[in-house]
């Protein structure tokens, strides 16, 4: 292992990609490396680790560049998400070093994922160049509103820095960007949450939101605010794929949330689905089919499909389309066979 690879080891402490890396490029068979090319920020985040730092690990261009390279042709990385904290505030400098590191890796020959984050007041022009590198961009949101941002940053303004640019974001890049949220960091509800989100894919149809489960990190502001639940976290990913992927509407999914505008612990696609009926799959169309538990994109795509061949009404025939049977028969019309005892689909 080389001194450069060795920097970037001890920069990501000891570990080349994160989960969050993991989902993200999973479906392209490799591991984005997650890593900051300045390790020192002037930001204020409250919840941030990197903002307590009086010093930290940092690369020039040319470093992240070839070390980056070297672990990829090495096939311990197969990919690569790059941020950088803000020394000294100068923004259109750190935009300027994630530019150039990302022309030296293309220019390199690299042709796979390239996650480029933009920093928050980043000129436009400045995002209109570097998305000439990346496969996605993203800036993150962080909180739902600008009085919960306000809690957790005094540098950033909400509206300017942050929704203005993600609005940039879906102009240049569209469908190919995303954002995140540090859910419990600011003590809101997911009911707050879910107004932004629900925003954001109407009006920017982002390709992705993320979800972090707010935890603690000693000698920050934040150090002895609770943990939010790791569960809160997933079940933010659920209620994102039913948004995102199913295509379910503000007023349909309001029943997810409490009196006090919290998710419940519960499946929120079975919370959703208790006043839907019996759905016949011979005759549903692909939007009630999605309605079910145990029923995706791919197994309705399957079950339309089979409707002409085969009796879509049989819970083999469902089973072998890709239903989960024992989440969805509860919901379905099959007539006799819906006599069936559950326990033969668990």
């Amino acid at each position: 292992m080389s001194e450069l690879t060795r920097k970037i080891e001890r920069a990501t402490s000891g570990q080349f990609f994160d989960q969050t890396g993991r989902n993200e490029g999973k479906h392209r068979g490799c591991h984005p490396m997650r890593i900051l090319l300045e390790g020192t920020c002037s930001f204020d985040c409250a919840y941030c680790e990197v903002c307590t730092r009086q010093k930290g690990i940092n690369f020039t261009p040319e470093e992240m560049a070839h070390g980056f390279l070297e672990l990829y042709r090495q096939g311990k990385v197969g990919g690569l998400l790059l941020s950088t904290g803000i020394p000294r505030g100068d923004v259109d400098l750190g935009m300027e070093k994630l530019t150039e590191t990302a022309r030296l890796i293309r220019e390199a020959g690299f042709n796979g994922y390239l996650h480029l984050k933009v920093l928050p007041g980043a000129e436009r022009s400045d995002i209109a160049e570097i998305a000439k590198y990346a496969t996605r961009l993203s800036i993150n949101l962080e909180a739902p509103n600008a009085s919960y941002l306000s809690e957790l940053a005094t540098v950033k303004d909400y509206s300017s820095d942050l929704l203005t640019r993600h609005k940039w974001l879906a102009e240049i890049m569209p469908e190919k960007h995303s954002t995140q949220f540090v859910v419990g960091a600011a003590d809101e509800s997911d009911c707050d949450i879910f107004n932004t989100v629900m925003t954001s894919y109407e009006k920017y149809r982002p390709a992705r939101i993320y979800y972090s489960a707010f935890h603690a990190i000693s000698e920050t502001p934040l150090e002895k605010h609770e943990n939010t639940p790791i569960w809160r976290a997933n079940r933010w990913y659920q209620m994102d794929a039913l948004l995102r992927l199913y295509k379910y509407s503000r007023s349909e999914s309001s029943g997810v949330f409490d009196d006090e505008g919290m998710l419940l612990n519960t499946d929120p696609k079975i919370l959703l689905a208790k006043n839907i009926g019996e759905i016949n799959p011979e005759s549903a169309c692909f939007e009630e089919l999605l309605r079910v538990p145990g029923i995706g994109v791919v197994s309705a795509r399957n079950i339309i499909n089979a409707r002409n061949k085969v009796n879509v009404r049989n819970p083999a025939v469902l089973k072998n389309c890709g239903v989960i049977m024992r989440r969805a028969l509860p919901y379905l019309s099959l007539g006799r066979s819906k006599q069936l005892r559950l326990s033969n689909w668990c």
